[in-house]
């Protein structure tokens, strides 16, 4: 009876320890799958992120075509509201020969601009043509803009009339009757509604009325 006990008390002890051992095995096994899966859908998850916050930034992505005294002319991409510096950056730096004292690096370009980065062998220009050197920047209607200091004005001739769908604001306060207050305004417009279809759209500006209008009516152009 003794031995029929103990050998019994054996097989107990030993069905316990292979429960046991077959428990631990499921819980390790179930806790690697789950751990696993959860690796699996946090690396998911990260990657979507990722890929979010890249076509985020494809999104605020502009392009402009550097050209002149730099390494690589052409068009480059660089995000939205970057300066010529980043430019300049994009085509790989600039040239030995480049004449950087003419260029306000700061200065904020839009998608579709053209930038010309001047030589140091470039030609001189007339004054009176209201141009310092070269064109600098060539918005996307093909006007030239000129980069002095802190500002940017379009090329013209005495006898060029101003394109109000491309002027920047120290261009447009040529136009007569226009200060720097209403110059904004023009530009404030364009930003809100689009490029002027006539010239007479420009009286839809606030604080452009027909009186005004009829004086600068041969100042402006819309192409």
């Amino acid at each position: 009876m003794k031995d029929f006990n103990f050998k019994d008390n054996k097989m107990i002890i030993a069905i316990c320890i292979i429960i046991i051992i077959i428990f631990f095995c499921v819980f390790f096994y179930t806790r690697s799958n789950l751990e696993s899966e959860y690796n699996e859908i946090n690396n998911y998850n990260i990657l979507q992120n990722e890929t979010n916050i890249d076509e985020n930034e494809e999104d605020t992505k502009i392009f402009v075509h550097v050209t002149g005294a730099v390494k690589s002319e052409g068009i480059v991409k660089i995000k939205e509201e970057g300066r010529i510096a980043d430019a300049v950056e994009a085509a790989n730096g600039f040239s030995e020969d480049a004449d950087i004292s003419q260029i306000n690096l700061a200065y904020k370009l839009e998608d579709g601009q053209k930038i010309y980065i001047p030589s140091i062998n470039d030609e001189k220009v007339k004054e009176d043509e209201k141009v310092l050197e070269k064109e600098y920047v060539t918005d996307e209607a093909g006007d030239d803009i000129i980069l002095e200091d802190e500002i940017s004005t379009v090329k013209t001739k005495k006898d060029e009339k101003i394109n109000i769908n491309t002027a920047m604001e120290n261009e447009l306060k040529e136009i007569p009757g226009v200060g720097e207050s209403t110059a904004k305004k023009i530009i404030e417009y364009r930003k809100s509604n689009g490029k002027f279809k006539e010239t007479e759209d420009i009286k839809n500006v606030s604080g452009i009325g027909d009186s005004k209008f009829e004086n600068m009516r041969e100042k402006i152009c819309v192409k």
